[in-house]
């Protein structure tokens, strides 16, 4: 019993440590952010302007898969549709999508870019957010944006360019205007649109990089600075504007954002043409999303079923293997041979020889009491007469052989050594 439990301590500590080390934290609990979807029912998202253009008879479709995949969605259609994209993007650009993008605007097709730039939406704010949107708005519009003066009327200290750290959201959201700044077709019917931002913004001015011209539609009446602009590359067009919120389901409803909506619609698309909502660079996509695959609940459910079934494992009926005792007794015949072996592959025959002799030569002085005066040892033994006469003269041979360093037979030297030592028992 005491070894299961052990057991079971043992297995939720590995799981502890697999939770702390691997499992991905969730950061503290934030209310829910709804995004600038065509699925999406909340403030930010454009389920109402999607069924609005389909109660209308408009053609919408819904892009989910990156801008290279523009040209196969409109296939033989390939000119006179409005795409409509909201940045900063959840999913930014990748390089690849530059080219395929320019080449459909081109071919004379219509982008609507609603940018979070005078106006910072809180879904703007997020994580996911596009953190680079300068540059990402300079590669899809080929305009290059940068802060407007400071207005030293509104309070400003300095005239120089300044971002404004939009990191605290406002106590209360505040709304913003933008005034068309002439006749255009774009402001039919159009006095003043509605914008919503959540955090602090700055104001903008467009220069272009890569496009033909560039034209200030509209403004903000509060600081006169341009919020909207049109741009002409190759036969297509180009319409960004500097709020984000325009046309979201909370926002289409006042003023005249949806006589705006309405008249983009109808200016930047072609009789047949297809009003494109781009969700795929906002998380809504068709393509391998690892966000949303870690996020589904059958990868839970899984992991979980596993981890029970290992558990079960674990704690259920089988045999536990018997502790091996820590006492084992040493064979002292194999730890003979084993030191044995070690001295013949690394001591000499000869150097063994000559130290099989000494110790001979003093057990042999020892035995017979005689002193160590240089007297040979042989003539001794010999006077004695207890040891055979061949077997002492091969042992003077073979200790004149181990003197000058020859080859010597240890094997028969031992045997001869052996038989000596019992003449003098």
């Amino acid at each position: 019993m005491k070894d299961r439990l052990l057991t079971l301590l043992l297995a939720l500590a590995a799981l502890g440590a697999f939770y702390v080390l691997l499992v991905p934290k969730r950061s503290a609990p934030q209310a829910e952010v709804t995004r600038p979807l065509t699925s999406e029912s909340g403030p930010n998202g454009y389920l109402a302007a999607q069924r609005w253009l389909e109660a209308a008879g408009i053609e919408t479709r819904v892009l989910r898969e990156r801008y290279t995949r523009l040209g196969a969605l409109t296939g033989d259609r390939e000119r006179g549709h409005l795409l409509i994209t909201t940045a900063p993007h959840a999913y930014p650009m990748r390089h690849e999508e530059i080219g395929a993008l320019q080449d459909w605007i081109a071919a004379g097709n219509t982008l609507l870019v609603l940018a979070g730039l005078s106006d910072t939406p809180d879904w703007s704010m997020v994580a996911r957010a596009d953190r680079d949107l300068l540059r990402s708005l300079r590669h899809m519009t080929g305009l290059h944006f940068s802060p407007a003066p400071v207005n030293r009327a509104s309070g400003g200290d300095d005239a120089s360019a300044a971002v404004i750290a939009a990191d605290r959201p406002y106590p209360e959201p505040r709304r913003f205007e933008l005034v068309p700044n002439g006749p255009h077709p774009l402001f039919a019917g159009v006095r003043s649109v509605r914008a919503l931002s959540e955090y602090p913004a700055n104001e903008w001015r467009a220069q272009p990089a890569n496009v033909e011209i560039v034209l200030e539609l509209a403004q903000n009446p509060e600081s006169g600075e341009p919020v909207m602009w049109l741009a002409r590359y190759a036969n297509g067009r180009i319409v960004v504007s500097g709020y984000g919120s325009v046309f979201t389901n909370e926002l289409l409803g006042e003023a005249d954002n949806a006589q705006l909506f309405a008249n983009l619609v109808q200016w930047g698309r072609a009789s047949h043409g297809w009003v494109i909502f781009d969700d795929a660079h906002q998380g809504s996509v068709a393509f391998y999303d690892p966000a949303a695959f870690f996020g589904d609940w059958r990868l839970h459910a899984t992991l979980l079923w596993l981890l029970a079934l290992w558990l079960a494992f674990v704690l259920g009926p089988q045999r536990l293997r018997r502790r091996a005792a820590n006492w084992q007794p040493v064979d002292t015949t194999a730890f003979v041979r084993a030191t044995g072996g070690f001295l013949a592959r690394v001591v000499k025959p000869t150097a063994a020889a000559n130290r099989m002799f000494a110790h001979f030569f003093d057990e042999v002085h020892a035995r017979l009491g005689v002193p160590r005066d240089g007297a040979s040892i042989w003539e001794r033994l010999r006077a004695r007469g207890d040891a055979p006469e061949d077997d002492l003269t091969r042992l003077e041979a073979l200790h004149a052989r181990a003197v000058h360093g020859r080859r010597i037979d240890l094997r028969e030297l031992h045997n001869l050594l052996l038989r000596t030592r019992r003449t003098l028992i």
